[in-house]
């Protein structure tokens, strides 16, 4: 049939304009077809992934602290809180004491950034903690100008209307989060990979994503790709980060290959347990029972994965559930190596933002506002459960150790949120930032600068720092100089 109608346009024996639109309509489809999302590789053998993930929970330069950092979702506005935390950590040096001394300490070049175990991440929050992940300190040097600053919004959505990138577009196997995903490598990640992530130099990066149809948290760590016999190593970081980061609606979701049953994994003895004497009042069991799904590819042959934030916008429920499944905190210390750590630090970072209450005077809501007003609800109310479990959960790890005879776990948790701020105005200006992919730079430096004073203003940070002898730099300015157009109770456009 498309050999009769080039013959035609040959002949003339059709319109130029309709020859044309032919042509690009059998190039569009051609395109199209072509077209598809890059597939996960299958892979062999899994033992490799966990060894290199031990190595990274014993990389810690002390024993003495475990820490671990969640990074909330939110879009820049929690990339930039996430980076102003590190920036924070970094400024607090560790004491050392001079060889041969018994008493005493003077100040070293380590600081509290080189003590961090694990960083976990949603959504927005993922950018840096991959970027991190990647380049240690060096994300001081131009993640600020290379991401923070940069108007990814606008970028990504140019790359949707470029007439260019509708023929991939068109395919049933390409789409919105796929374009992503190759800007999110152009800019920051250069090709590299979750293997390369995992062999350098520092904590341990755990992405989080949900899994669209059961609901639950999906990790880019070993355990999980092996559960589904896929290539760790070869993994890229930036589908990590673009699956994260993947908000239903203006993204796709960014779909995985099960190739559960082709490889030499074999289940955790806790979920077979779990799985055969079912407890509905236990959450082991129903975490038992959500993993247990990834073992058979043929009940579930692709993973659709969207924004973390869906499941966990703190990224802190994957910590408490993974120590429950290992059977507590002390045995899940010692399977990292860690039997005579005493101290255990939670440092969430959540860029919660809030409903905008605008003054509607009694009309109805539109679309829009719906559907932001009711995420934002069940992000925060989810966000408030979360932090009450981990301190339920703390509760229970201490009494553990006390009916153990053993001396309870000194465990902080630094939680640090734009409420906390004991200024009205603050807390108006830094609620009502979009949480967006483009932010000005001025917000995105207010934001940096209020994370510092939120962490070092923090009651359960600074016994920390009193506990292991650091210090913390002189405290930034408390103020914030806000647009004096802002009062408490009125609607901001920040945009």
């Amino acid at each position: 049939m498309e050999k009769i109608r080039w013959v035609e346009c040959r002949q003339g024996k059709g319109a130029g304009a309709r020859c044309i639109a032919a042509a690009f309509l059998v190039l569009l489809m051609s395109w199209g077809c072509a077209a598809h999302y890059p597939i996960n590789p299958g892979e062999g053998s899994v033992e490799r992934h966990l060894q290199y993930q031990m190595k990274k929970m014993e990389q810690a330069q002390s024993d003495e602290v475990f820490i671990v950092l969640c990074f909330s979702g939110g879009g820049t506005r929690a990339a930039s809180m996430s980076y102003g935390v590190l920036e924070a950590l970094n400024a607090v040096y560790l004491p050392v004491r001079p060889e041969g001394q018994t008493e005493g300490h003077t100040a070293s070049t380590r600081t509290l950034l080189d003590e961090v175990n694990v960083i976990m991440s949603v959504s927005g929050g993922s950018f840096t903690a991959a970027y991190y992940g990647l380049h240690g300190k060096d994300i001081f040097k131009n993640f600020r100008e290379d991401f923070l600053l940069r108007d990814v919004q606008g970028a990504l959505f140019w790359s949707v209307m470029n007439p260019l990138n509708w023929p991939r577009l068109f395919s049933a196997q390409f789409d919105r989060s796929d374009l992503a995903q190759e800007y999110y490598d152009k800019i920051l990640f250069k090709g590299a990979t979750l293997g390369d992530m995992i062999r350098k130099k520092g904590p341990l990066v755990n992405i989080l994503a949900t899994d669209a149809i059961e609901g639950i948290s999906f990790s880019f760590v070993p355990q999980h790709f092996n559960m589904i016999c896929s290539d760790y190593d070869r993994f890229p970081v930036s589908r990590a980060v673009t699956a994260s980061s993947a908000f239903p609606g203006p993204f796709s979701p960014i779909v995985l290959k099960n190739y559960a049953g082709q490889c030499d994994y074999k289940v955790p003895e806790w979920v077979t347990k779990a799985i055969e004497k079912p407890d509905l009042a236990n959450r082991v069991f129903w975490m038992a029972s959500s993993l247990y799904l990834y073992t058979d590819a043929t009940a579930k042959p692709y993973i659709y994965l969207i924004d973390g934030g869906v499941s966990d916008n703190l990224g802190v429920r994957a910590i408490f559930e993974s120590v429950a499944g290992q059977g507590g905190i002390r045995k899940t210390l010692a399977r990292s190596g860690l039997s005579n750590l005493g101290k255990v630090a939670f440092v969430v970072v959540d860029a919660q933002t809030r409903v905008q209450r605008g003054t509607l005077l009694g009309e109805i809501p539109g679309l829009g506002f719906v559907l932001d007003s009711s995420s934002s609800i069940m992000i925060n109310r989810n966000n408030f459960d979360t932090m009450d479990l981990l301190r339920r959960y703390v509760y229970d790890w201490n009494a553990e150790d006390v009916n153990a005879g053993r001396k309870p776990l000194d465990i902080y948790i630094v939680h640090l949120n734009f409420d906390s701020l004991p200024d009205v105005k603050e807390r108006e200006f830094f609620n009502h930032i979009p949480t967006a992919l483009s932010l000005p730079a001025e917000q995105v430096d207010k934001v940096r600068d209020v994370a510092k004073r939120l962490l070092y203003s923090n009651p359960d940070f600074n016994k920390l720092v009193a506990d292991i002898r650091a210090s913390i730099p002189a405290k930034a300015d408390q103020s914030v100089h806000l647009p004096t157009a802002i009062v408490p109770g009125n609607k901001v456009e920040m945009n």
